[in-house]
């Protein structure tokens, strides 16, 4: 029991992870209640979760609170334009539900799906970015757009580790009860867990080239 037990074996490791996810998801729900604060707070998560994927140890709360203060303002620069992305979306699938031209419907539908996949895209590398380097809006959304683009396999993978929740919700209505408690309790930290290991050797790349620039 002592051996189990014990800070080395796998089991003490997986539980402490485990821990740690839970408590980051709901900080990170918590701090997203606002909505506007939701920007930094899935920075701070995606800071402590590429952290963890790199086996750093760290004070995961502290990193969490301090990676949410010192982003929260400029987060406001692409989280609340996606904001409002979200609801005109929403509004226009709205509006194309009235419409009697199905056809027309479903390509507009379409079109709206196609241009939120790709935003998704880019935030998916915008989080990193801002989590990691110090830059401009502009430039950190710019350079997302790029590694979107760049590394579109992982950009694909990732989109996939986003989509599967809410397809298993959507498609399997026995699922939706225990698919609902393991976003509130795990879900979202666990799936930027999954994401930062896909992006880990690409972000290590990143930040090891911006520490030989900078000596």
């Amino acid at each position: 029991m002592g051996e189990v037990l014990s800070p080395e074996s796998s089991f003490y490791r997986a539980f402490s992870a485990a821990t740690d996810l839970v408590i980051i998801n709901l900080l990170t729900l918590a701090a997203s209640i606002p909505i506007v604060t939701a920007g930094a707070a899935l920075t701070a998560s995606t800071r402590v979760m590429m952290e963890m994927a790199r086996e750093e140890d760290s004070y995961i709360a502290r990193t969490w609170w301090n990676e949410f203060r010192s982003t929260f303002r400029q987060s406001l620069g692409w989280w609340l334009p996606t904001l409002a992305f979200m609801a005109l979306t929403w509004a226009e699938n709205w509006l194309l539900g009235g419409m009697s031209n199905g056809t027309q419907a479903g390509t507009l539908t379409g079109l709206l799906i196609i241009a939120f996949v790709i935003i998704l895209g880019i935030l998916m590398w915008l989080l990193p970015l801002s989590a990691f380097f110090s830059n401009t809006v502009i430039n950190h959304v710019g350079n997302a757009a790029l590694l979107a683009v760049g590394h579109i396999v992982r950009t694909l993978v990732g989109l996939v580790i986003l989509a599967f929740p809410i397809a298993l919700f959507a498609l399997v209505p026995a699922s939706r009860t225990p698919v609902m408690w393991f976003m509130i309790l795990i879900g979202v930290a666990f799936a930027q867990y999954l994401i930062a290991l896909v992006q880990k050797s690409v972000i290590d790349n990143l930040r090891r080239q911006a520490g030989q620039s900078a000596s």
